[in-house]
């Protein structure tokens, strides 16, 4: 291409762009070369491709001469027929006559498939269908499409090998995929070729591989095809039906098609077009190769296996040898798979699907295929583009260590990464241009700049370095840093260090920590900050799962902060901070741990400053990123110590807290309420003021929007903080502590709630220290202004049911110090309130609440409200039941069920309290409290208005209790929850009878009423529970009657 002006541009399968020093490339390699020149149709050039292929293909790999005279004499056929027509391919003859080839090979193959299927228990390709859903040794991550795999009990009786070393480096290559698809995989669009429509024809099963192989002999459309964009799912979407497919036309033994298909597949990963997506690429076809891998390798096993003749087959031991074990036929088979992939045109796909094959050469050759692995090795040199062949000396290497070619010192890993160095080095010299170096034309055509051009480079690096470091030994270490010069490059460092083991870092803890300072340059920008940030992170988080020795511990950080201090970039210089904050946390002392935090708030306070002076904003904001590091450490800090008042003591904490704002500052305020809640009460000034504004700072993050999830995980530190601080005997200063929180937090109903109720705890403690004496002015002001906060807040709370149960407990305390108009105010309120509560409209009212949970509140606030009334004083001028008579209108108005037993339980439960005021001696009194016993002693009007009172309680239960849910109806038609009310109801009648006799005076009346209401239950209640309620009647009325 270069001898020729108008020959097209470089392609990434050109050997002309080799180095210049690379040594002599195989005849193999040659040969492959000539067949991608453009003008195959040159009958003197055919000629002498012939003549050389005939003489000398497939030696270097130590294959049969006789069937590489078959191949080329097929091959110089289709080269004849190409020149007639004048414009076909080498490559398109070759394929049409394989396919003659194969042909002839599957009718032999055919009658010996059913011997075959009953020597095997699973045969792998039904077994590949049958398992499309099971576990593969893909990135199980990557998509949740169906992704194809082999049989696992196949691959467990073929994946034994003499050579060793797949199974050790199975799991790292796994884990090195899921990687580099976690680090690379991204929501963006892919710029691809028209041709990649060839392989995304929607068509299915044998008709979709048809249609595809017609796209696929289409030649000059792929030649002259334009560019699109798609999205990065769409194209995994595509990638994962061609797998499908290719194991379709496998089980359709339709095997030539399928290696068609799985070259095409591996033809993209020649075209580095799609940028940033190509690393994820490379993930996903050499899965599908190595799936077409695993498929001929069972299949060969199989023949190999096999004895046609006798019908039957022997299991081949896991230590075969070829030259022992493995029968002709498999072996002609074998060479038969590697002559077809010799004959593909271009170099990527040719040298992915002999690495994918690399497995079988166990059946021509008793050792290791070295020989083989050092021509590939030597063939990566004539990829031009840097990161084609970096992802294929990648995968080369892989294949080395999996089939037994590496030694213990890593020879051919050595030499791998030696020939990568100088491409990687030169990606990243900043002096070097397309003139110097052709292969930079692949770095500007994608439009990245060499940084991050570099890192798509990267998981190869690493994977190179990672297989070298498989060993711990220093001399191996010391020749991979070596590589990379005198001061290696940050790119390089950063991806020895992500590449190294945590062993082989411990082990050179000091020295790697001092390569990232000798590295460095008095380069100050962002970039290269940076990139030293990415090496000590990397560092730090090695030292984080096994420390360095005890000795060094503090020498590392030194030498860490000996280059990091004079950094002016907050962002990278917070990362190091934040990782090496967790180091000495988790390995040193306070004094490092206070030097730290102060080195980090001179930063952040410098940089403040410089930006205020460059700005005319009054207020500057750190960067997103370094606050989230800043947030990240004290957010670490709080946890370890796990203790608030010590985590607030520490020096620059709080410094460091106010400059975060937004959602930082939201998490690490619950964080620091969860570090509440696990520590003891909160008693220092200075801790309560800042755990205040955390607890603040997470109400206020609370809107209309917010999910109830996030308000009740809000409103559980907030009521957690408030429970935790304590003021000891300084009522006033924990009085005035609930009236700034009842502001603060008037967001959160339980929060209302609990204030509530440690108001009420404060007048319960007045009384506990007052009650042996007279109340102060100053007490019995305070305890008003208790009371009055109460009532003041109450109303705020959400639920008329806690509403009502908090009045009633504030009117109780303020009860035990004789307030009695300020129960007379909680009293009424209650009252109102729940009869306001009543409506559709009514907000936190009884309509939020069941029919059950309802009348289940109505009842025990009237019971424990006329409770708290028999003690209470009445009013002198407007009557002693005024109040009484307010909480019967709200019995009497609330929206009860029909035949609600509970609503007669109310006016029963009230008749015994009326008749207990009454009574010449209250049952319970207040000391120093003048009840309604003093204030209406022997008055004739209150007995009268008492008696007539307890009468109208008495008439309104017996009148509802009378009522018969199963009055009229068929006896068939009664359901199982009518009979159930008229049980309650029974029930009822002797409460309701009980009441008569306790409350009434005894009378033949009393008496009559009383059996008549018994009456009503014996339908219902079995006889012991009636002659016991008539026992009970009859001992209170019939004897003191008679």
């Amino acid at each position: 291409s270069r001898a020729n002006p108008q020959s097209p541009a470089p392609r990434a399968y050109d050997s002309a762009l080799a180095p210049r020093d690379a040594p002599r490339i195989t005849r193999l390699h040659a040969h492959a070369c000539v067949m991608d020149l453009r003008g195959v149709g040159c009958a003197s050039t055919s000629a002498v491709f012939m003549r050389e292929f005939r003489a000398s293909a497939f030696v270097d790999d130590g294959l049969a001469r006789a069937d590489g005279e078959v191949l080329s004499i097929r091959v110089r056929e289709a080269i004849a027929v190409g020149s007639k027509n004048g414009s076909s391919r080498v490559a398109g003859g070759c394929a049409r006559d394989e396919v003659m080839d194969e042909e002839e090979d599957e009718k032999v193959e055919v009658e010996e498939a059913s011997a075959a299927r009953a020597a095997f228990d699973v045969d792998p390709v039904a077994t590949l269908l049958a398992n499309r859903d099971g576990a593969s040794d893909s990135d199980d991550d990557m998509s949740d499409d169906t992704h194809v795999d082999v049989g696992d009990s196949v691959r467990a009786r073929a994946g034994a090998s003499a050579w060793g070393g797949e199974d050790n480096v199975i799991d790292g290559w796994i884990a090195k995929k899921k990687d580099v698809h976690a680090r690379h995989s991204g929501r963006g669009t892919i710029q691809v070729s028209m041709a990649f429509e060839i392989i995304s024809t929607k068509a299915k099963g044998a008709a979709g591989v048809e249609a595809r192989l017609v796209e696929l002999e289409n030649t000059t459309a792929g030649q002259n095809a334009e560019t699109h964009r798609i999205s990065q799912q769409e194209y995994v979407t595509r990638l994962h039906r061609l797998n499908e497919d290719i194991a379709n036309a496998w089980l359709n033994e339709d095997r030539v098609n399928a290696l068609k298909l799985c070259v095409k597949v591996a033809k993209l990963l020649g075209d580095t077009n799609t940028g940033k997506f190509y690393p994820v690429l490379f993930v996903l076809v050499t899965d599908i190769i190595e799936t077409v891998g695993r498929l001929v390798y069972d299949r060969i096993l199989r023949k190999a296996e096999e004895d046609p003749k006798k019908n039957a087959s022997r299991a081949l031991p896991n230590d075969f040898k070829a030259s022992r074990d493995v029968r002709l036929q498999a072996k002609n088979t074998c060479k038969n798979w590697f002559f077809k992939i010799a004959t593909i045109r271009e170099v990527v796909p040719r040298m992915y699907m002999e690495l994918a094959l690399f497995k079988c050469y166990r059946f021509l050759q008793d050792e290791p295929p070295t020989a083989q692995l050092e021509r590939l090795m030597k063939m990566t040199r004539g990829i031009a583009d840097p990161m084609a062949a970096a992802y294929m000396r990648m995968y080369v290497a892989k294949c080395a260590i999996a089939y037994g070619c590496e030694t213990p010192d890593s020879k051919y890993t050595l030499r791998i990464l030696q020939e990568f160095m100088p491409t990687y080095v030169g990606v990243l010299d900043e002096t070097r241009d397309i003139d110097d170096d052709p292969a930079m034309a692949y770095v500007f055509r994608l439009g990245l700049r060499r940084e991050e051009y570099s890192n798509l480079m990267d998981p190869a690096m690493e994977w190179l370095i990672q297989c070298c470091a498989r060993s711990s030994s220093p001399a191996i270490l010391q020749k991979v840093l070596y590589m990379g010069g005198e001061t290696p490059p940050l790119p390089f460092l950063r991806t020895i260090f992500r590449s190294l083991s945590t062993t082989v870092v411990h082990a050179n803890a000091v020295k790697l920590t001092a390569l990232v300072g000798a590295s460095a340059n008095d380069d100050d920008s962002l970039e290269t900050r940076r990139e030293m940030a990415d090496c000590y992170r990397l560092l730090g988080e090695k030292f984080d799962i096994k420390p360095p020795n005890e000795g060094d511990r503090l020498d590392i950080l030194r030498e860490v902060w000996r280059v990091v201090q004079r950094w002016s970039h907050i962002e990278p210089y917070c990362r190091v901070s934040e990782q090496f904050l967790r180091y000495v946390v988790k390995y040193l002392g306070q004094n490092e741990l206070d030097t730290l935090m102060k080195d980090v708030a001179r930063h952040v306070n410098a940089w403040t400053l410089k930006q205020k002076e460059s700005e005319t904003a009054k207020h500057v904001d750190l960067p997103v990123d370094a606050m989230k590091y800043i947030e990240s450490m004290l957010a670490l800090i709080t946890k370890h110590y796990d203790d608030v008042n010590y985590v607030i003591s520490v020096k620059w904490y709080v410094y460091l807290a106010e400059v975060l704002h937004g959602e930082s500052k939201n998490r690490l305020s619950e964080t620091l309420l969860e570090c509440v809640s696990t520590g003891g009460d909160i008693t220092d000034p200075l801790c309560l003021h800042h755990t205040f504004e955390a607890a603040r700072t997470v109400h206020d993050s609370i809107d209309g929007m917010s999910t109830s999830d996030k308000r009740n995980a809000a409103e559980r530190l907030v009521v957690t903080f408030i429970n935790k601080v304590g003021f000891g005997v300084d009522y006033e200063s924990h009085l005035n502590f609930l009236v700034t929180a009842r502001s603060a937090f008037s967001n959160l109903a339980r929060t209302q709630e609990v204030l509530v109720l440690h108001a009420i705890s404060l007048i319960l403690s007045v009384y506990e220290r007052v009650k042996s004496a007279e109340h102060t002015k100053k007490t019995k002001a305070f305890v008003n202004a208790c009371t009055a906060y109460c009532q003041i807040t109450i109303p705020s709370v959400t639920g008329v049911v806690v509403r009502l149960r908090l009045f009633t407990m504030t009117a109780e305390a303020a009860l035990l110090h004789g307030l009695v108009q300020q129960v007379d105010g909680l009293i009424r309120s209650a009252i109102t309130d729940a009869q306001e509560s009543s409506g559709e409209t009514a907000v936190g009212g009884w309509a939020e609440l069941s029919p059950d949970k309802a009348e289940d509140a109505m009842l025990e606030f009237a019971k424990r409200c006329g409770s708290l009334l028999v003690v209470t004083p009445g009013n002198l001028e407007k009557g002693a039941f005024l109040i009484f008579r307010g909480l019967l209108k709200v019995v009497e108005d609330f929206e009860w069920t029909q035949f609600s037993a509970h609503r007669i339980r109310a006016y029963v439960s009230l008749a015994p309290m009326v008749t207990a005021m009454a009574q010449p001696s209250l049952p319970y009194k207040i000391k120093g409290l003048q009840s309604n016993d003093v204030l209406f002693a022997n008055e004739a009007a209150y007995i009268e208005e008492a008696t007539e009172l307890v009468h109208e309680l008495v008439q309104r239960a017996t009148d509802l209790a009378g009522d018969d849910p199963l009055a009229g109806a068929d006896a068939t038609e009664h359901d199982g929850s009518a009979i159930e009310i008229a049980v309650n109801l029974a029930t009822v009648n002797l409460e309701l009878a009980r009441c008569i006799a306790l409350t009434c005076k005894p009378s033949s009346e009393m008496l009559a009423l009383a059996r008549g209401v018994i009456d009503r239950s014996r339908k219902y209640l079995p006889s012991s529970d009636i002659d016991g309620a008539l026992d009970y009647v009859n001992a209170l009325l019939a004897e003191s009657y008679r």
